[in-house]
């Protein structure tokens, strides 16, 4: 025991004296209590004091504490689990999990062409073997994107903003509505042509004319040095008025649909109605 315990174990700390008053007989009224608090003078050394304590009684009972464990073995542990025995519940489970496998092999059925084992992409064959699902476009045969039709002819995401027939780029729009990348330069909303600049900054292909900086319209030519373009109907000379052909020869290609005047792109009708003919 340390030097500053001693200390205050030889202090006296004077008990507190309780008082109980019962009659022996008649009522039995509620007992009081009268005490004295223990006079500590020190809290500190106090609590060193039965901290030393504390251990010390621990040293002198160490012995006949039990420290010695039987280690556990396996056996042992046998005894106190039940054995497992499967319930209904886990066998409808296990057949489940083996069903759901075999349907996945199922949908990942290979080519049915003989020694081919590549995937099967459409009608049973791979895309080597031609498993390609085809622009339904009469002589068409890119492979189809979207609603059976390949990018050129309407198998993109048509552009949300309405009568808007242009194909999606991001976010659900079209370049000239905001889709797409945008030019880098700050304040500009423009779409960019190539470099991360619109043709206002720079971007895309410059008129081939000397000296000019303006952006190609037709044949590497700007508007104003590209040469006046006529209809590209044979034996027509009228000037063109877009899309290679006169005011005339356009109305005879309008879309088949009822108020559109977009030039048909196939199948007689305009993008904008080949795209959403099948939503």
């Amino acid at each position: 025991m340390s030097s500053r315990a001693a200390g205050v174990a030889d202090a006296t700390f004077p008990l507190a004296t309780i008082t109980f008053q019962i009659p022996s007989s008649g009522p039995q009224p509620h007992a009081s209590m009268n005490y004295e608090p223990l006079p500590v003078q020190d809290g500190s050394d106090y609590s060193t004091f039965l901290v030393d304590l504390q251990d010390w009684m621990y040293m002198i009972n160490r012995d006949t504490m039990t420290t010695n464990f039987d280690a556990l073995t396996l056996e042992y542990l046998d005894t106190l689990v039940p054995p497992y025995s499967p319930n209904t519940t886990d066998v409808e489970a296990t057949s489940s999990s083996s069903d759901s496998d075999s349907s996945k092999q199922d949908a990942y059925a290979t080519c049915s062409n003989n020694g081919c084992h590549r995937r099967a992409r459409f009608n049973g064959v791979c895309k080597h073997h031609g498993g390609v699902n085809h622009c339904r476009v009469p002589g068409c045969n890119r492979q189809a994107r979207r609603s059976n039709y390949c990018m050129s002819h309407g198998g993109a995401k048509c552009c949300k903003v309405q009568l808007c027939g242009n194909a999606a780029q991001s976010q659900g729009l079209c370049k000239a509505h905001g889709g797409g990348a945008r030019c880098t330069i700050y304040g500009c909303d423009k779409s960019s042509q190539g470099g991360g600049l619109c043709r206002t900054h720079g971007g895309g292909k410059r008129c081939s004319h000397e000296g000019c900086t303006k952006g190609v319209q037709r044949n590497n030519r700007c508007a104003t040095h590209a040469a006046i373009r006529v209809c590209a109907v044979a034996g027509c000379d009228r000037p063109d008025r877009g899309a290679g052909l006169c005011e005339g020869h356009r109305r005879e290609r309008e879309c088949e649909v009822d108020g559109c005047k977009r030039l048909s792109h196939a199948m007689g009708k305009c993008k904008l109605h080949l795209r959403r003919q099948d939503m």
